[in-house]
């Protein structure tokens, strides 16, 4: 069962974000974190065995929080195309953010998917079975014709899905990442039938997102 959230913990893990990501995993001890966190290694041992289970803690948390706030994003009151690339930038952007700033993104991503790679995959399952519901809407809606693709809700969902995800990649920089997936979205929901046209937001931040804690990367 998780742990309740505290400042004590909240300091630990922003703490060890920002050793992972200057250091990578493998050069960062607990006596770093604790140091970067201001505590005794005593102190620190009381919240956490070891940096596995803290690494463990930041993946949780940053898919837990990109996840909640893709879902926000999905039941805005905007039109679906403006919906679906604020949900996918909401569950995405901030990890491609951190594999861009990080020189040992490649060295995180493997302890990810080491460590916690449950993770991801179900942070995946839910945003799949979210967009199913969306589309599902759509449809009875009249926003999309999923009849005319011969898709079902959970086709386009996972159609949508993967191709949002063939999007990322090494070099690919957030600018650009979100370039591509405007493009992808305007093309995705057009073929649908529907409306592809995005109401310009004044702020980058997504739909429906909350502000970002610093956490690892995923790709």
């Amino acid at each position: 069962m998780a742990r309740p959230p505290t400042a004590t913990r909240d300091r630990i893990l922003a703490a060890a974000f920002a050793r992972f990501s200057h250091y990578g995993f493998r050069r960062t001890s607990m006596e770093d974190i604790a140091a970067q966190a201001g505590m005794s290694r005593a102190a620190l041992y009381l919240q956490f065995r070891n940096k596995e289970e803290i690494f463990r803690s930041l993946s949780r948390e940053l898919h837990e929080q990109t996840m909640a706030d893709a879902a926000a994003a999905l039941q805005a009151d905007a039109p679906l195309a403006e919906r679906l690339r604020a949900a996918v930038e909401a569950k995405t952007v901030r990890f491609v953010e951190i594999a861009n700033s990080s020189p040992h993104a490649g060295e995180l991503l493997d302890e990810r998917d080491r460590l916690c790679g449950d993770l991801p995959a179900e942070s995946e399952r839910q945003f799949r079975e979210a967009l199913a519901r969306v589309f599902r809407r759509a449809a009875q809606a009249g926003e999309i014709d999923l009849t005319a693709a011969a898709l079902s809700p959970a086709d386009a969902a996972e159609l949508f899905a993967r191709s949002a995800s063939g999007l990322k990649g090494p070099g690919v920089t957030v600018e650009r990442y979100r370039q591509q997936l405007g493009a992808l979205v305007r093309v995705f929901v057009a073929g649908l039938g529907g409306t592809a046209k995005v109401r310009t937001r004044r702020s980058g931040a997504p739909l429906g997102a909350r502000a970002a804690r610093p956490q690892l990367a995923r790709r």
